[in-house]
């Protein structure tokens, strides 16, 4: 599954709204219930599935970047959401600093494999030189797809 499978433009938010972590990861699931039209379930218990997730160890993995994520019931396939908060929340980040890129991801429990599989992928385009960077500053969403379609293409031999 690539990155622009996974957060198609709708579940995109250029700049969340929200001032806490929840309220945060409230907004992206919205985004990719309308986003995932195949997807009906309910918000306030996957909001609720993440922030239990969270007490168990924090999704803030540093510089700037939290990946709160669930195998939540509810969920048909695995779906996600991405947006941008300025100029960052808290999310009881591993460095202490605030997030201000948020990838959701969220699968049923009987798909483990493809939940690890999408999660290691995003943590490999964080890891890609100056895709945390481009994420941060671009000013459209078509730019974060661009990005993200970007980080999926091999590199020029």
């Amino acid at each position: 599954m690539k990155l622009t499978d996974l957060i198609p433009r709708k579940a995109i938010i250029l700049d969340i709204k929200a001032k806490d972590k929840k309220s945060a990861i409230q907004e992206l699931v919205q985004a990719c219930r309308k986003a995932h039209e195949n997807e009906k379930f309910n918000v306030a218990d996957i909001v609720d599935a993440i922030i239990a997730r969270e007490k168990t160890g924090s999704t803030g993995i540093g510089e700037g970047v939290g990946i709160p994520h669930a195998k939540v019931e509810g969920v048909k396939d695995v779906v996600g959401a991405f947006g941008r908060v300025q100029p960052g929340i808290d999310f009881t980040s591993v460095d202490g600093q605030p997030v201000q890129l948020i990838f959701l991801i969220l699968a049923p429990p009987s798909q483990n494999d493809a939940y690890l599989q999408i999660l290691r992928k995003v943590m490999a385009a964080l890891k890609k030189q100056n895709f945390v960077k481009f994420l941060k500053t671009v000013k459209a969403v078509k730019d974060i797809e661009e990005v993200f379609r970007e980080v999926e293409e091999p590199a020029p031999v």
